[in-house]
Order: C-alpha cells, then structure tokens, then sequence
C-alpha cells in the first residue's frame, strides 16, 4: 500500500490548464478506457489549446467549475462540479497516475462533499459508465465505498457518443 499524502485543494486558475491535463492524460493506462468514454482526441481536459480555449476565467470550463489538489505544488488531481441547485453534479474526477492510491481522490470527494453540505444542497451525485458488454468502469466499488449509491442506469446523449448499448450508471450521496 503507497503512503496516503495531504493535498490542498482549491479552484483551478488558467495556470493549472497544464497539470489539469497531464492529470487527465495519465489517469488511465493506454486503451482501459475504451468503450467508456469518448476518444482521447476529442476530450477537452486531454488537450491545452482545447482547454485553454473552452477555459472562462476564473475557473470554468463550461458550466464546470474545476477544483484541483495540489501536493508540493504540483497538480496532483483535479474534479469538476456543477451546481444543480438541490445538488451538486460531480462531472470528472481525475488523479496523476503516479499519485493515485494516495488518497488524492478521497480528499477530493470529501471536498466536494462538504462544499456541497455548506452550500445547502441535499446530495451530490454523479455518473460513471457501463459499457456494451454490460461492465461497469472501475471506479465503481471505490465509490460504492465512499458510501455512493446507484440511484439507475440509462442512455443518454453522452452514452451514445460512447457506443451503442453502453449504460451511464447514475450514483448519489445523501448528505447528513
């Protein structure tokens, strides 16, 4: 087990745009994600100039807000939110490979969990993919484990960009 390190977390800057996509770059290993997500070549958080133009300062991409954890420093992680009034939408969250299972990832859930809960809203919620053949990403126990829970699956114009047949599995954390 790799030590579990503290990280700051903060809203992003156009100075991060870099470590933002080196952290979306290397968050998967080459052809893991395929079949639940749309190509490299088309994601927004794997490009700088693609970024760099959809970026609205001071830290949106869209109607996301990206947040980033830094350790030393450096980007080590970055998730991005949307308000949706009674809950907070969880979009992406992506560690640097060589960061991961270090507890970055935690730490920014929670992050996102209690800005949620001072904010008011009742949940946050989130989608993770299932793909053609019927399995789910990943990352699926680790946010059962975090005390996430399926709430359904469907298709959707994200899904269908994807593939036919894969399933967004939407997930929710009621917040105390």
């Amino acid at each position: 087990m790799r030590p579990e390190i503290k990280v700051r977390i903060r809203a992003a800057t156009r100075a991060d745009i870099p470590g933002v996509v080196q952290c979306d770059l290397t968050a998967t290993a080459p052809g893991e994600d395929i079949g639940f997500g749309g190509p490299m070549s088309e994601r927004t958080f794997a490009d700088e100039g693609r970024l760099n133009s959809a970026w609205k300062d001071p830290d949106r991409v869209d109607s996301l807000e990206v947040i980033v954890a830094l350790y030393d420093g450096q980007v080590v992680g970055f998730v991005t939110v949307e308000d949706r009034g009674e809950v907070l939408e969880l979009h992406t969250i992506n560690v640097l490979g060589e960061f991961q299972r270090r507890g970055v990832g935690r730490q920014l859930v929670r992050w996102v969990e209690e800005r949620a809960s001072k904010g008011g809203k009742q949940a946050v919620t989130l989608g993770t993919s299932r793909n053609a053949e019927g399995v789910a990403w990943k990352s699926l126990p680790w946010w059962l484990s975090l005390g996430y829970r399926i709430t359904g699956e469907e298709q959707n114009a994200w899904t269908r960009s994807i593939g036919p047949r894969v399933r967004e599995i939407r997930m929710r954390k009621v917040l105390a």
